[in-house]
């Protein structure tokens, strides 16, 4: 809604409001239910369905309910809101929508891209707040975040004692939890030790860990038999280069085994083990 102006006239959902005597309180338009679904229909134009969000609003509205109603227009085109549609659909309940007269497909990209969605400080700060019941969790994510300069997904795989690499495709690892307010810290002692670990990488690689697979292949590594903290900032701080050419996360674990045996000494009173990834059976 624009800022009231005398005299001005304006447009919310179709209706014109002229906002000079107008109330606070006044309704602009209702919102209704309806069974039949089938009376509704999406415009050609608009988005495709994307089964993977269909399948959340299915579980999120199975949950809570139907939110926020889907807009329409007085021919029941759907404007915003066709996964909601489709999840109910799924559901076999009532839609809850309201109708924004004189709206058509050309108003589609202005409505959905003003819709800005959350990012992970957004999130922490709402599941914060006491009135969520793992607050007391996300205050202490927080003041990881406050203490620890690394990045968020970086610290959340710390704080969550998570073993496995987030994979875009089928693994997101902790963030699904941690964006539902269901987020769990597990050893906290073990986070604080590893962050501490990476900010002294920090003081003489800084460009690596600003990397987060530079990271994740720290925090996995360091979990082998014979792995020493001190010959891995040795090596690490001589043998930088040999990072350079990595790509996917399997290359950032295997260059960080590579960097941690190169020429390293075995034999005699300063000897040291070397490490190996399938010595341990690591998978990634």
């Amino acid at each position: 809604m624009m800022n009231k102006t005398n005299g001005a006239m304006h447009t919310i959902l179709g209706n014109k409001i002229e906002y000079k005597g107008y109330t606070t309180s006044k309704g602009v338009t209702k919102v209704m239910y309806e069974k039949n679904l089938t009376k509704f229909t999406f415009l050609e134009d608009n988005r495709d369905i994307n089964p993977i969000k269909v399948d959340a609003l299915v579980q999120a509205i199975r949950k809570k309910g139907q939110l926020i109603p889907i807009i329409c227009n007085e021919k029941f085109e759907v404007i915003e809101g066709q996964h909601r549609l489709e999840a109910c659909r799924e559901l076999a309940i009532p839609i809850a929508y309201v109708i924004s007269r004189g709206t058509t497909s050309k108003d589609i990209a202005d409505i959905n891209n003003t819709q800005t969605a959350w990012n992970n400080k957004d999130y922490l700060k709402h599941f914060s707040h006491k009135n969520h019941k793992e607050y007391v969790e996300y205050r202490k994510v927080q003041t990881f975040l406050d203490n620890h300069a690394l990045s968020f997904h970086v610290a959340l795989m710390l704080l969550s004692g998570s073993d496995a690499h987030p994979n875009r495709m089928s693994n997101r690892g902790p963030l699904p939890s941690f964006r539902n307010g269901t987020f769990k810290i597990g050893d906290l002692d073990y986070a604080n030790e590893v962050a501490g670990q990476l900010l002294k990488l920090k003081s003489f690689v800084p460009g690596l860990v600003k990397v987060n697979k530079f990271c994740i292949a720290w925090i996995r590594i360091s979990k082998l038999t014979d792995f020493e903290d001190d010959v891995a900032f040795k090596q690490i701080e001589k043998h930088s280069n040999k990072f350079l050419r990595c790509n996917n996360q399997e290359d950032w674990y295997e260059a960080m085994v590579e960097v941690y045996n190169y020429k390293l000494i075995t034999k005699g009173k300063k000897g040291k083990k070397r490490i190996s990834i399938r010595k341990d059976g690591f998978e990634s």
